[in-house]
């Protein structure tokens, strides 16, 4: 896997990551919960990660429109 991270993005979302290879998103919640979420573009991950407020676009774009996946390896 090739993560990229973005860390301290807002005070709902403490990292973002984004794995190149499989196209998986994945968002650390402000109390450590990891939510993964694929397929992402890497257009989106960049858009969250360079957003003002980085959780409306993710409700917007992401949450509930993009499957959630649950992984048992970690980053």
């Amino acid at each position: 896997m090739s993560y990229v991270w973005n860390l301290r993005l807002s005070n709902e979302m403490r990292e973002l990551g984004y794995d190149i290879e499989t196209k998986r998103l994945v968002v650390t919640l402000s109390d450590g919960v990891r939510k993964y979420y694929a397929p992402v573009t890497y257009e989106t991950y960049a858009a969250l990660s360079q957003a003002k407020f980085p959780e409306r676009l993710f409700r917007h774009i992401v949450e509930g429109k993009i499957p959630r996946i649950y992984v048992t390896e970690y980053p």
